[in-house]
């Protein structure tokens, strides 16, 4: 497994209980526990500011199937799938990981108004049909912050959520390193005591990334949104 996933790893384990905090008695911070499973479709091509030719740039456009958990404020997410770039079989690995903390605007017992403030991580991996040291094998981490609704029942949650994330990005195979940011929207719906369940969640995500290096070959952008079905337990 490549080192930034293992990274992605340590951050989602050391700090999955870092953030149970409660500001007020009568607002409750998320707390549900899912796994679950979808899809992205994810658009990968170069930047103006890419210094590779059109017959040497990666360009893809592929549905993207993930997994992933989430335990409150923090999420880990994977996806993987191969592609054919210029008659060549080529793979892309995906996986993000984000630690938040919720501040309360304004509340009730059903609606809340947040400002959350994120960790985000994230890696990817695109191959190149010029060699290794032509992939895209870049690893971010960064900060970030956004603005959340969230209705809550006694049987029925939504949310919907948008951000801003900046992050400072290394390149896999090289000291080179640069600067990436992401644009992130979330829209949840969350349904208890479905069927034998503890519940059920259908979500649907959107993240727009663009990635500004030192070594300019590998300034990219990538534009995914997709669905995903989640179980409680």
């Amino acid at each position: 497994m490549d080192r930034w996933i293992i990274g992605l790893l340590i951050v989602v384990v050391a700090s999955s209980n870092a953030f149970a905090q409660y500001y007020e008695r009568s607002y409750e911070p998320e707390g549900d526990r899912l796994i679950y499973a979808g899809y992205a479709l994810k658009d990968f091509t170069p930047r103006r500011t890419n210094s590779l030719p059109d017959s040497q740039a990666i360009s893809m456009n592929k549905f993207i199937p993930t997994i992933g958990f989430r335990q409150g404020m923090v999420d880990f997410s994977i996806g993987y799938n191969t592609f054919t770039l210029r008659g060549a079989s080529k793979s892309v690995l995906t996986a993000n990981a984000t630690i938040a903390n919720e501040f309360p605007v304004s509340f009730s017992r059903t609606n809340a108004l947040l400002i959350p403030i994120m960790l985000s991580s994230d890696y990817t991996k695109v191959e190149n049909t010029g060699g290794d040291r032509e992939n895209f094998n870049i690893g971010s981490v960064g900060i970030g912050a956004g603005v959340k609704y969230r209705y809550r029942s006694q049987q029925f949650d939504f949310s919907l959520l948008a951000a801003e994330a900046a992050h400072w990005s290394l390149e896999g195979f090289s000291t080179g390193s640069g600067f990436s940011a992401a644009t992130i929207g979330e829209a949840l719906f969350t349904f208890r005591d479905v069927l034998s369940l503890d519940g059920i969640a259908l979500g649907y995500r959107v993240r727009y990334q663009t990635w500004n290096m030192s070594n300019a070959k590998f300034d990219y952008r990538s534009f995914a949104h997709g669905a995903f079905l989640g179980v409680m337990f």
